[in-house]
């Protein structure tokens, strides 16, 4: 079968052009007319036309040599860290603000970051502790009813590095293989690479001391609790009043709503406060907190542990359980690349129940250390690990997870009730 053409018998004006294309319904050409502009093009006067996109002007150097390009999205400069991976799908602004991750650079392994910019509510703390923030991508936009501002321009404002466009899959996987790394990240195109891994072979985060940076300065009350909206167990609370000393090893403000939110009156005091001044408050019950680095390199902290044991009831979150498991004659040690997510799985031992638990730390108590008379009380079913303690002698609980769960599910929230009962049984006898 023969096309049928059709000519086009028209001239057109110079400022119009024109495309033929084949229309399939008439069978034959239709002519497209586009309007174009006659003004000359013009360029820059100096030749240089701006990239519609961010050129890698970043490096992550880390100390097993690898070199791996980036783009920046935070505050420029040149830092050195240890850095681990986060499985949080959801909460980075909770992990920016966690005292937990000073010195350390956090790798999220979730590739899509900044969907929900930042607000004011879901902070932790009063400013971003970590080193810095390694993400695969950068959502160019935000998308939140409570977002106030973009992630880019929180890091900035906070002069947090952030970096992105890594292959952040490959570096996870490198880190499950050898193990938690010392990098450094930089935007400095004067330094070399190899000064850069120099620089991640000259630091150790083992045996510094990082609560003394993210803990208060002086003893203070907090009396707010969890917002309504997201509050949570409400059952389960007998609506009685308890006075809590909180040790601040750097402490999630969260564990400070759920406290309140149970009816603690609650004293934060500073991570060097005497165990003697503690006592003299006349608490309920002490609760020793979160914090970042090494439980070894605070044996100030160990002591005003041990001091403390047997007095009233203690209860130990993360940090405050590993110094838990030394003051009772246990030992820790350095985990080869930590915990540091919303989705880890623990067994309670005691009901054979599995919580969901949202966990970040590096370090560990080892079980077969512990004396006689401590129980392990929760295990993590991922490497079987020690994830919680008790020592009913001396009324002592701890969890090496967190039951606040910001960012997390709340399985484990049922811990803090258990404190609770813990300081009811004890008033009770006295």
């Amino acid at each position: 079968m023969a096309m049928t053409t059709r000519t086009l018998g028209f001239v057109l004006p110079t400022s119009l052009s024109s495309q033929p294309s084949f229309d399939r319904r008439g069978g034959g050409f239709r002519v497209s007319v586009i309007r174009c502009s006659t003004s000359p093009l013009t360029f820059p006067t100096s030749g240089v036309v701006e990239k519609p996109w961010t050129s890698y002007n970043a490096r992550l150097v880390l100390e097993d040599g690898s070199i791996w390009p980036a783009k920046s999205f935070g505050a420029p400069g040149t830092r050195i860290a240890e850095l681990v991976f986060n499985t949080s799908l959801t909460g980075y602004q909770e992990i920016l603000t966690d005292p937990s991750y000073a010195g350390q650079f956090v790798l999220m392994t979730n590739p899509q970051i900044g969907n929900t910019g930042v607000n004011p509510d879901d902070e932790e703390s009063g400013q971003c502790f970590l080193t810095g923030l390694v993400i695969r991508n950068l959502s160019i936009s935000t998308s939140n009813w409570r977002c106030t501002k973009t992630l880019a321009d929180y890091l900035t404002e906070r002069n947090i590095m952030g970096v992105y466009d890594l292959d952040t899959r490959a570096i996870t996987r490198r880190l499950r293989e050898d193990g938690s790394l010392i990098g450094v990240l930089s935007t400095e195109q004067s330094k070399t690479d190899d000064e850069l891994l120099q620089m991640s072979r000259s630091w150790d985060i083992v045996g510094i001391d990082l609560i003394s940076d993210v803990s208060c300065k002086s003893p203070y009350e907090w009396v707010d609790k969890t917002n309504p909206e997201w509050d949570f167990n409400t059952n389960s609370r007998d609506g009685k009043s308890y006075k809590v000393i909180a040790y601040d090893f750097g402490i999630k403000q969260n564990i400070l709503r759920r406290l309140s939110s149970y009816g603690c009156q609650i004293t934060v005091v500073p991570s060097t406060w005497p165990a003697s001044e503690a006592l003299k408050m006349n608490p309920d019950g002490i609760l020793f907190s979160n914090g970042p680095g090494d439980p070894s390199a605070v044996p100030y902290a160990v002591e005003t542990v041990k001091e403390l044991l047997g007095k009233v009831p203690v209860y130990g979150i993360c940090m405050g359980h590993q110094l838990l498991g030394q003051a009772l004659g246990g030992k820790t040690f350095k985990m080869k690349f930590g915990h540091h997510g919303g989705n880890h799985p623990v067994r309670n031992n005691r009901t054979g129940q599995v919580e969901i638990s949202a966990q970040n730390h590096n370090y560990a108590v080892d079980p077969a250390s512990l004396p006689g008379g401590v129980e392990v009380t929760h295990v993590n079913l991922n490497d079987g690990s020690c994830a919680g303690l008790s020592f009913p002698a001396m009324n002592v609980m701890s969890l090496q997870y967190h039951p606040e769960a910001s960012p997390g599910p709340h399985d484990s929230d049922n811990a803090f009730r258990e404190f609770i009962e813990l300081m009811k049984r004890s008033k009770q006898s006295s």
